[in-house]
């Protein structure tokens, strides 16, 4: 029975809380029903507290009342006694049934001379206090019973000898009294209670009707109704402020989206050309290329060149897409950045004898970054320079040191860019011109990937253009620090 009782109480407290957490797992309790019940709640408790002190006062001022009625009825008997020496047995009586308490007087010795008590009385000390009240259940006359007893207990002298006169007041109207004021003041309490909760339960409601609403407006935007906002108009408040929150998230997501729906057209147009030729040379080839050696070498170098340009986009596209997912490995560390410039520079004149390539200005510099990387951005400002400024122009590699920044300049004498263009020549395959782009090559993906490279070394990018006089990119990196 032990071992049983002692697995009730392991068992029993375990179910009561997987109980809880079911009920409260499939209960819905709405914000209204939350703020009802607080309020409700605090109301409970301050009518509770101002109940408590009604009480309270009103048993002080009934025990007041109690004692000076017994002061009085013992100064009626000690009137009595004093007028008689004879015992006024009958006079007591009609006291002690006209106030509802017992009286019994006692000798010197404790010993009972008279009491109107039904039972043996018992003589109660008197102490500290003149009055006080013990718990006991007295049944004077049949009348109601009350758990609480005032006695007064004096002596007086009667016929030459001490008398005690003790008196006990059995607080049976008291505690009714009592009794029936707490009854009305629960009773007023939970009637107030209900008046707060139907209030509050409207007026939340109310309130919270705002909610509903935007809950109605998201709950309607689908991908088709991107352009679905919630209303912000209405008083100042936190749910103007959280509709406004919601506005600016669904503006950040319509942008989103409708950047990728542009990303994804974009590559498949980027795609679709390449693959376009490929299939057209090999029907070629598979019609009456495969006898004629011209027409044959033709195919297969168009071929290998779409190939190498998908590689190319596809590449730059994984690219990207591990940056988007914060997964591109960067791997820095400290190197000299005039070493990674002259290779830079020497590399592009090898490449490119067509353009002048100068650099008046270098000063060597430690910086932490990842190399390849800051030389793949690099290079696509540098070839981005080439390709836009015609055969014979100039340009200009700059790097330097300015406020504890290295400061790269690449400036071109080519054809510039528009200022309607130039606030988006970083998006993904932006271009300025199209037709240009077609001579030129290029997947429109370079800018954008050098951006985000620099970026990526807490670095930024300037960029200044005038049309037909040539366009000037400076990139600022963080110099590392000596020591």
């Amino acid at each position: 029975m032990l071992r049983l009782f002692i697995s009730l109480c392991k068992v029993i407290p375990k179910a009561l809380r997987q109980l809880y957490q079911w009920l409260v797992k499939r209960l819905y309790f709405s914000i209204s029903f939350k703020i009802t019940a607080v309020y409700a709640v605090i109301f409970g408790l301050i009518f509770l507290l101002f109940n408590a002190g009604i009480g309270v006062a009103f048993v002080a001022y009934l025990g007041r009342d109690a004692q000076e009625d017994l002061v009085k009825d013992f100064e009626i008997i000690s009137s009595l006694l004093k007028d008689n020496t004879e015992l006024p047995a009958r006079n007591i009586e009609q006291l002690s049934r006209l106030d509802g308490i017992e009286i019994t007087l006692f000798t010197e010795k404790k010993e009972v001379i008279y009491t109107t008590e039904e039972t043996s009385p018992v003589f109660y000390e008197q102490k500290d206090n003149r009055f006080f009240v013990f718990n006991t259940t007295p049944t004077p006359y049949g009348k109601s019973t009350s758990p609480l007893t005032m006695v007064l207990n004096d002596p007086v002298i009667w016929n030459s000898n001490t008398v005690y006169i003790q008196i006990t007041n059995p607080l049976a109207r008291e505690t009714f009294n009592v009794g029936l004021l707490m009854a009305a003041l629960f009773s007023l309490t939970m009637v107030m209670i209900i008046i707060v909760i139907v209030i509050g339960s409207r007026a939340s409601k109310k309130m919270l009707l705002p909610v509903a609403k935007m809950t109605n407006t998201v709950n309607n935007i689908t991908i088709n109704a991107l352009d679905t906002r919630l209303d912000v108009g209405g008083s100042q408040d936190e749910l103007k402020d959280l509709a406004k929150t919601f506005n600016s998230m669904l503006d950040r997501i319509q942008l989103s989206y409708e950047q990728q729906n542009q990303f994804v057209s974009d590559a498949s147009h980027e795609l679709r050309t390449p693959i376009a030729v490929i299939q057209g040379y090999a029907n070629l080839l598979d019609r009456w290329g495969k006898n004629d050696p011209s027409v044959l070498e033709e195919s297969i170098t168009s071929i290998k060149t779409e190939s190498e340009n998908m590689k190319d986009l596809i590449e730059k596209l994984l690219f990207l897409a591990r940056g988007d997912k914060a997964t591109q490995k960067i791997d820095k560390e400290s190197f000299s950045i005039q070493e990674l410039m002259e290779e830079i520079i020497k590399e592009t004149r090898l490449i490119d004898p067509a353009h002048e390539i100068i650099n008046w200005r270098n000063e060597n510099m430690i910086i932490f970054a990842d190399r390849k990387l800051l030389k793949e951005a690099l290079r696509s400002l540098i070839d981005n320079s080439i390709k836009y400024t015609p055969k014979g122009g100039k340009i200009i590699i700059d790097y330097f040191s300015q406020k504890s920044q290295a400061v790269i300049t690449i400036t071109d004498t080519g054809i510039g860019i528009s200022k309607e263009d130039l606030p988006y020549i970083f998006n993904r395959f932006y271009r300025a011109d199209k037709s240009r782009t077609k001579q030129t090559g290029g997947t429109g993906l370079g800018l954008s990937i050098a951006r985000w490279i620099i970026l990526q070394h807490r670095g930024t990018i300037e960029v200044e253009s005038q049309i037909n006089q040539g366009t000037k990119m400076t990139v600022f990196l963080p110099v590392q620090n000596k020591g």
